[in-house]
C-alpha cells in the first residue's frame, strides 16, 4: 500500500466518525506523520481499538474527557507534545483545543 491509499482510509474513517471531507482529509494528512512512538497508537484506533499514551502530563484519555476532543485530536495533540512540547503546553495551558 502506499501513503496515499494510508490517507484515504484514515480520511475514510475519519468521516465515517463524523468529520467533514475537508477536515478528513488533512487531519488523516496529519496521521501519516506521527511521531514513531505513536504510529501503533494509530493503527489500532483504525481497530477501533484506543489505546492510551502519556507525554508531558497529558494523556489521549484525559484530552479526550476534559477537552472534548476525539481520539485522533488527542492523538495529534500527544504528537504535537512530544514533538513541540513549548508551544503545544503553552497553547494547552490558554484552553486552546
Amino acid at each position: 500500500m502506499t501513503q496515499t491509499d494510508y490517507t484515504d482510509i484514515f480520511a475514510k474513517k475519519l468521516i465515517e466518525q463524523g468529520y467533514q471531507s475537508k477536515m478528513a482529509e488533512m487531519v488523516a494528512k496529519e496521521l501519516m506523520n506521527v511521531d514513531n512512538s505513536l504510529s501503533m497508537h494509530v493503527v489500532s484506533w483504525l481497530k477501533d481499538e484506543c489505546e492510551d499514551f502519556e507525554s508531558h502530563g497529558y494523556s489521549i484519555t484525559g484530552l479526550m474527557k476534559e477537552r472534548n476532543m476525539t481520539y485522533p485530536a488527542a492523538l495529534l495533540t500527544i504528537d504535537w507534545l512530544i514533538k513541540d512540547p513549548e508551544s503545544a503546553k503553552k497553547s494547552l495551558t490558554r484552553g486552546i483545543k
